[in-house]
């Protein structure tokens, strides 16, 4: 009990419910590149893939914080860094732990996932150092960031898609580059909790938007690849109406009656579900894996109403 006490401040700083997210970033870019595959790529590169995003996340959570320090100390006294339950110097040994394991799983994937990687490391860094400061520049460094996420998990199924491009990685282009509108969209919506009022205009339903266009897209691409056997279809689209619907009364109902901080939380995971669509969209060897992120929705809202209730 004492070292999961010791233990506490270090999973508030890393957001630990967000944590559950990361994951299925590179386990959804690694089984749609896996799914045109010619053989199927080795497990251990999906695991190094996965674990290189985690730990890479980590280092942006840490970085973050010691950054924000200072605004921290007046807003967010609470935090561990201002609240003197993690000093800074050892959150600076954390970053640096953190980004070198993620940097080291990358290359056990494979020298792609870790170009990959460290075009993640460098989009991290400088939007703590910059871009998070520049109007537009900081949610869509966001969004790349995840969208980076799901190549790095891509490229350790299929090296080649570092310098090849056809219709086979197709889907993960686009699967890619639908995840960084979205959480760009709802980052967007998040840059608004300062404001002392909140905004009732487009940018809440901005996340409603981008999934109302990138999910469908993403199975008409499919379809017309003729790389959907007759189960997968259906339970996409069942997946798909679950997370529009969320997506839609997060922008609506649930907004005009919760703070902003909470709706960001439901977009947040939201994004499992999301994942779970892009599992499904690999075929049937993404069904385990898709139910597995639909399961964790569930647990980070208990996970989230523990860690973000104080």
């Amino acid at each position: 009990m004492k070292a999961f006490k010791d233990l506490t401040p270090w999973l508030r700083l890393v957001r630990l419910p967000n944590l559950l997210t990361v994951p299925g970033d590179p386990v959804a870019g690694f089984l749609l590149a896996a799914s045109g595959a010619p053989q199927p790529p080795k497990p251990l590169l999906l695991f190094a893939a996965a674990g290189a995003s985690l730990c890479l996340y980590a280092f942006g959570l840490i970085l973050n914080d010691l950054t924000d320090l200072e605004t921290d100390l007046r807003e967010r006294p609470e935090r561990p860094l201002p609240a003197g339950e993690i000093t800074v110097a050892q959150a600076r040994m954390g970053a640096i732990a953190m980004a070198l394991s993620g940097l080291n799983l990358a290359l056990a994937a494979g020298r792609p996932s870790l170009y990959c990687a460290a075009a993640l490391a460098g989009v991290i860094v400088l939007y703590n150092a910059w871009l998070k400061r520049v109007r537009g520049g900081g949610v869509w460094a966001m969004g790349l960031c995840r969208g980076l996420s799901l190549l790095l998990g891509a490229l350790a199924a299929r090296p080649e898609l570092l310098t090849q491009t056809g219709a086979a990685g197709a889907p993960v282009f686009v699967a890619a580059g639908g995840l960084t509108v979205y959480v760009a969209c709802f980052s967007a919506v998040a840059r608004r909790e300062m404001d002392p009022e909140k905004p009732q205009g487009f940018t809440r339903w901005l996340p409603f938007t981008a999934l109302l266009f990138f999910l469908p897209a993403l199975l008409v691409l499919l379809s017309a690849q003729r790389r959907l056997d007759a189960f997968t279809p259906t339970v996409y689209v069942f997946l798909m109406v679950m997370t529009l619907m969320r997506a839609w009364l997060l922008g609506g109902l649930m907004y005009r009656h919760q703070p902003v901080p909470v709706t960001v939380g439901g977009h947040i995971r939201n994004l499992l579900m999301v994942q779970a669509c892009l599992c499904v969209a690999a075929g049937q060897q993404g069904l385990l894996p898709a139910v597995l992120f639909v399961l964790l929705s569930f647990v980070f809202a208990r996970l989230s109403a523990r860690f973000y209730s104080s």
